[in-house]
């Protein structure tokens, strides 16, 4: 009995000068910001207008949500598709970005869903451009 006391002694005693010592703020849950890739372009951050595709772009989008596992914004729909009689103001639509991919602490979003009266099926449940590392 006593030598089992006195193993246990020794082996809790083990690794208290020489154990893993952590320092400084544990690493936050959201690793950083979060983009859409516009069509052919630069990656961005609640973006107000952004082109979907060569023949579609939304404009007056109004972020709902943003930064999770979806984004949902509200906005006017636009394209050649309507032409003529939405060069001036889109058809309304709600937009919902999907897919959050993580690259080095980057998120992006790699689908959107457009919804709303009149929307191409085109627009619906499509890939985005994520950069690749």
């Amino acid at each position: 009995m006593t030598t089992v006391m006195v193993l246990s002694l020794l082996v809790a005693g083990c690794g208290v000068d020489g154990g893993v010592r952590v320092e400084g703020p544990a690493p936050s849950a959201r690793p950083g910001p979060v983009y859409v890739m516009a069509y052919m372009g630069h990656p961005l951050q609640r973006p107000e207008r952004f082109a979907l595709s060569e023949f579609s772009s939304m404009a007056k989008v109004r972020w709902r949500s943003w930064g999770g596992g979806s984004a949902v914004g509200v906005g006017e729909l636009s394209g050649t598709w309507c032409l003529p009689g939405c060069e001036k103001n889109g058809i309304p639509a709600t937009i919902t970005l999907s897919g959050l991919e993580w690259q080095e602490r980057v998120g992006y979003y790699s689908r959107f869903d457009v919804q709303g009266r009149g929307v191409p099926q085109d627009l619906v449940d499509q890939k985005l451009e994520v950069p690749r590392a």
